[in-house]
C-alpha cells in the first residue's frame, strides 16, 4: 500500500474496488447528466454505423415473422445521448419499405440516471419516433419491473465497464483482491469538511451538484488483500478462469456484467434475437495476460474497468446461452458494410508525425483529416461536429482550429471515432497525401493487429 499526500483527506475506508467504483459512478452520472459526454465518446454518441448494422441484423431476422403478442420489444441498457436508438429506428424505418417490422416495434431505453433520460427525451432525432419508444429509469442490474420472456432483443453499449467490478491478482497460486480508498483536498471546496463527507457518503446529488467540480481531483490509493475464491459467487467458474492468470497482472472480474447476462437470459422471450453488447476490454486470454496493459480508466472522475470478455463468455454458457459469438467491434461493422473499416482516430494515429506533434497540432491534423475525408464521405444524417479548442492552445493554432471546425460539412464524418471504410479513405487519398499521410501508413492502419485492449462485440443467443 502506498501513502497519499499529506494535504489529502480520506473520503472513507479501504473497500473492495467494486464498492467504491459503483459509489463514485452513481455520483458522476447523477450530478453531470448529459454533460458526461464532455468527458468521453463512444462509437454510438454521434456515428450511425453500429446502429445501422444492428438495424439491418434485426430486420433480416424479423422479416416475415410475427412478434409474440403483436409487438417486437427491444431494450437498450445504458442509453447515452439516445443517438444509437435514434439511428437504429431511423434506419429500420427506411429499409422496412413494406412496413413489415417497424410499425410493430417498441424500443425501451433503460438507464438509472433521470438526468441522462431527460437528455435522451430531448434528442431531436429520437423525437421523430415519438410513440415508438419509451424511457424507464432503472439500473441495468435490477430490471425486475419487466416480465420474464417478454423481450425480443437487448442491446447495451459500454455499460459493463461502469458496472460493479472486482480486481484479482494472482501470486504463487494465491489470490489477492484489490481494495481502493478515495482521497481529496477538502480545502479546495467551499463547504465544511464534515458536511461534505456526509453528502459524499449519502450521495446527496442535489447538494454535490452545486459544488465546484471535484470528482476528477480524487486521488485513489490501492491495497491488495488475500481472498479465497471459493467464497465468491460463481466460484467454480472463477476458479477455473483464474488458473489461467499470469502472476502479478491485475485482472478485472466484471461482477455487474454477470447480472446483466443473467437478467437478459430471463427477459428474452420465444423467438428472440439475443443480447448484443459492445464494450472495451480484453478479448482473449492472451490479451488478459499481456503485461503492462491497463485495467481501469478515469474520465472526469468516472471510474471504469476494462472488460474481461473470456470470463463473460464462460459466464454466458453457464447461465444457459448456447450460441455466443465474440468479434472485434469493427468486424461487426465491416461485415455489415461489406468493406474493411476502422475508426478515424485509428487512422490518424498512423500518421508518420503524429507522435511528435503537440496536442494543438494533433487537433489541427484531426480536423484537416476530417476535411479531406469529407470530400468523398456523405452521412445520411445532418449534424455539425462540435470541436472545442483545448485549454492552453496558442493563439495562432486556436484561430486555425476554430476556422477548421466552423467549416466542417454538416453531412461529413460525424465524429472522430466514427467508422470509415478503406474505399472511402483511398478515395480521399489526394487530400490526405497533402496532410502527410502515405499509402503505407493507410495500409498499416487497416491491417495492424488489434491491441490487447480493444472494442469488442459480444452476442449471446439461445
Amino acid at each position: 500500500m502506498t501513502h497519499p499526500p499529506k494535504n489529502l483527506t480520506a473520503l472513507g475506508e479501504f473497500q473492495p474496488s467494486d464498492i467504491w467504483q459503483t459509489h463514485i459512478n452513481s455520483i458522476f452520472y447523477g450530478i453531470k447528466g448529459p454533460l458526461i459526454h464532455n468527458h468521453f465518446q463512444t462509437y454510438v454518441s454521434l456515428d450511425y454505423r453500429l446502429a445501422h448494422a444492428l438495424a439491418n441484423d434485426f430486420f433480416n431476422k424479423a422479416q416475415g415473422q410475427q412478434p409474440e403478442n403483436g409487438t417486437w420489444y427491444i431494450q437498450e441498457w445504458g442509453v447515452g445521448n439516445g443517438n444509437l436508438a435514434a439511428c437504429f429506428l431511423s434506419h429500420l424505418r427506411e429499409i422496412d419499405a413494406e412496413n413489415q417490422v417497424y410499425p410493430s416495434l417498441h424500443y425501451i431505453l433503460c438507464d438509472e440516471s433521470e438526468e441522462i433520460l431527460k437528455g435522451v427525451r430531448a434528442n431531436p432525432r429520437l423525437q421523430e419516433h415519438a410513440g415508438t419508444f419509451s424511457t424507464v429509469r432503472i439500473h441495468a442490474e435490477h430490471l425486475d419491473c419487466f416480465r420474464n420472456g417478454s423481450v425480443t432483443k437487448i442491446i447495451s453499449n459500454e455499460i459493463w465497464d461502469d458496472l460493479a467490478t472486482k480486481v484479482l491478482l494472482k501470486h504463487q497460486d494465491f489470490y489477492y483482491e484489490e481494495y481502493l480508498c478515495p482521497f481529496l483536498d477538502l480545502d479546495t471546496l467551499p463547504i465544511e469538511k464534515y458536511e461534505f463527507l456526509e453528502q459524499f457518503r449519502t450521495k446527496d446529488l442535489a447538494k454535490l451538484a452545486e459544488l465546484p467540480p471535484f470528482l476528477d481531483a480524487i486521488h485513489w490509493e490501492r491495497d491488495f488483500q488475500r481472498v479465497d475464491l471459493a467464497d465468491w459467487p460463481y466460484a467454480e467458474i472463477l476458479q477455473a478462469h483464474a488458473k489461467e492468470f499470469k502472476d502479478e497482472i491485475p485482472m478485472p472480474v466484471n461482477m455487474g456484467a454477470f447480472s446483466t447476462i443473467a437478467k437478459a437470459k430471463e427477459l428474452l422471450g420465444p423467438g428472440n434475437f439475443g443480447y448484443t453488447s459492445f464494450d472495451y476490454g480484453m478479448k482473449t486470454m492472451q490479451d488478459l495476460n499481456q503485461e503492462g496493459r491497463p485495467y481501469f480508466n478515469l474520465y472526469g472522475g468516472q471510474y471504469t474497468f476494462m472488460v474481461n470478455f473470456p470470463l463473460l463468455e464462460n459466464m454466458g454458457r453457464s447461465i444457459g446461452f448456447t450460441n455466443i459469438t465474440s468479434e472485434y467491434q469493427n468486424q461487426f461493422v465491416q461485415n455489415d458494410l461489406g468493406s474493411i473499416a476502422l475508426s478515424l482516430v485509428d487512422l490518424m494515429q498512423h500518421h508518420p508525425r503524429v507522435v511528435e506533434m503537440p496536442p494543438w497540432d494533433r487537433d489541427i491534423l484531426m480536423l484537416s483529416t476530417l476535411h479531406a475525408l469529407n470530400t468523398v464521405y456523405r452521412s445520411p444524417y445532418q449534424g455539425k461536429l462540435l470541436y472545442p479548442v483545448m485549454e492552453g492552445t496558442p493563439k495562432k493554432q486556436r484561430k486555425q482550429i476554430v476556422q477548421l471546425a466552423k467549416n466542417l460539412s454538416g453531412r461529413g464524418v460525424p465524429d472522430t471515432v466514427a467508422y470509415v471504410t478503406r474505399e472511402e479513405v483511398l478515395a480521399a487519398l489526394k487530400p490526405l497525401r497533402k496532410l502527410g499521410y502515405r499509402e503505407k501508413d493507410i495500409e498499416s492502419a487497416f491491417n495492424s493487429p488489434p491491441p490487447p485492449v480493444s472494442f469488442v462485440h459480444l452476442q449471446f443467443g439461445l
